[in-house]
């Protein structure tokens, strides 16, 4: 009887540990790259979730930013890596809880590699000009359409980029004439020509639905936060553009959601 109810037991242990380990949860990432690609750089991020957390990682990336922010509304992944205004948004109508965030803050620039003056009207040098940047709803494209409001005086709005490298070699090709990229693409060519500037916008955050059971998101939480304490995931932060990753401060994000209402 003993060793029936040892095996058992046994099993009953082997069972729950197969279950723990075969078990599936998704992340969703920002549009910001093609889905292929996408893949590819989050692999290390999504290969380092499996080893601590014993899930298998699965990376959902949208086909391009206007599907990524029709998915937003409409699907409840379990985990989010988002933009500051798409995350405000699943925060304050759907109930997601930030877990960490990208410690930079990101501000944009409108750059070219022209030779503009700067002590003259930016838009009416532009003036059918191509301005390459995401589509909408990306923080890129919603400040164009602050940046240029005289109809008469706008650039051509160009949102053919497949990604952010993709925006600057258009850029660079002569595909197009200016571009409103993120600061730590612009840290990578100074020498480009700033026209404007935004505000500072806080930087990608990590989310967990409300559907996540409490043990799922603290191996979750445990498992990024030892991302900055080891050489290992190094690539990893390479990989997010970020230095490290710090605590939320939830007023950080509060009401961007509105930069979406239009």
């Amino acid at each position: 009887m003993l060793k029936i109810l040892s095996r058992f037991v046994v099993g009953a242990a082997l069972f729950l540990s197969y279950q723990v380990h075969s078990q599936t949860i998704n992340l969703t990432v920002e549009a910001i790259y093609p889905p292929q690609q996408a893949e590819f750089v989050y692999q290390p991020l999504a290969d380092w979730l499996a080893q601590k957390t014993g899930f298998n990682v699965e990376i959902n990336s949208a086909d391009n930013y206007y599907f990524y922010w029709r998915d937003a509304k409409n699907q409840n992944p379990d985990f989010t890596l988002d933009a500051p205004h798409v995350a405000a948004y699943r925060m304050a109508e759907k109930n997601y809880e930030p877990i960490l965030r990208v410690a930079a803050d990101q501000r944009y620039y409108l750059v070219t590699n022209q030779n503009l003056d700067l002590t003259e009207d930016i838009g009416k040098q532009l003036v059918g000009q191509r301005v390459i940047t995401f589509p909408s709803p990306n923080i890129g494209s919603l400040l164009y359409e602050d940046w240029f409001t005289d109809l008469f005086l706008q650039p051509q709005k160009v949102v053919t980029a497949l990604s952010w490298k993709d925006v600057i070699n258009q850029v660079f090709s002569g595909e197009a004439e200016a571009a409103i990229i993120p600061e730590y693409l612009y840290q990578l060519y100074p020498n480009l020509l700033v026209l404007k500037e935004s505000k500072p916008f806080p930087g990608q955050v990590f989310l967990a639905s409300p559907s996540v059971s409490p043990n799922v998101k603290s191996s979750v939480v445990r498992a990024l936060q030892d991302i900055n304490d080891s050489d290992a995931a190094y690539q990893i932060l390479t990989e997010l553009n970020a230095e490290q990753l710090k605590e939320v401060d939830i007023k950080d994000y509060q009401g961007l959601q509105a930069l979406l209402e239009d």
